[in-house]
C-alpha cells in the first residue's frame, strides 16, 4: 500500500496522469471515499490522459459511461453511488463492463461489492483539510513501485506504512 497526501486538485490530477500511464487493460480500478474528495477528478484525469476528449462527467444518474482513448482502448467509468445492493446489483449489466480489453474504473464499490471481482488497483481517498485529501493505493507491488518512482520524480511524497512490504 501506497499513501500520500493529495494537496490541491492539480496533485490529484498528478496522480491520475501518473496512474493512466501505467494502468494496462484488462484492468479493474475502485475508487473509495467520501463525496467530494476527487473520485471523479481522479478519473477524468485518467480518460483525458489516455486521450478521451469531450464531457467527461460522473455517470452518477446513469451509472456507467464509456469510452474509447487512444490507441481503441475502451475505459468505462461506473458510479455505483445510486445502486442499491441486492436486486439493482443482481440486475447490473456487468458482464458489460468487466474484463476483456477495457480498464473499468467504479466509484462507490461497495453497492456492488457481490458482483465485482477483486480490483486490480484499489485507490482510498479521505478528507485531510478543505483542500487536501489523503490517498492511498494498493496494488500488485510491481505496480506500487512504478507508481511510487514516478510520484517521487514529479516531487511528491510518497510512503510505505510501517510493515508493509517494500
Amino acid at each position: 500500500m501506497l499513501s500520500l497526501t493529495l494537496t490541491s486538485p492539480a496533485t490529484t490530477r498528478r496522480l491520475g496522469r501518473v496512474l493512466a500511464g501505467l494502468l494496462e487493460p484488462p484492468c479493474l480500478v475502485t475508487i473509495e471515499g467520501d463525496l467530494g474528495t476527487g473520485k471523479t477528478t481522479l478519473v477524468r484525469e485518467i480518460l483525458r490522459a489516455r486521450g478521451v476528449r469531450g464531457a467527461v462527467t460522473s455517470p452518477s444518474f446513469t451509472l456507467a459511461q464509456s469510452y474509447r482513448g487512444s490507441g481503441g482502448v475502451v475505459l468505462h467509468h461506473l458510479d455505483l453511488y445510486r445502486l442499491s445492493r441486492g436486486a439493482d446489483a443482481d440486475l447490473f449489466a456487468w458482464d458489460d463492463y468487466l474484463g476483456g480489453g477495457a480498464i473499468t474504473f467504479v466509484e462507490w464499490p461497495a453497492a456492488g461489492s457481490e458482483a465485482l471481482p477483486p480490483a486490480d488497483v484499489r485507490l482510498l481517498l479521505r478528507h485531510r483539510t478543505v483542500r487536501s485529501r489523503e490517498a492511498e493505493v494498493h496494488a500488485a507491488e510491481a505496480l506500487e513501485a512504478c507508481v511510487a518512482e514516478a510520484l517521487r520524480k514529479l516531487g511528491m511524497a510518497v510512503e510505505r506504512p510501517a510493515g508493509e512490504r517494500r
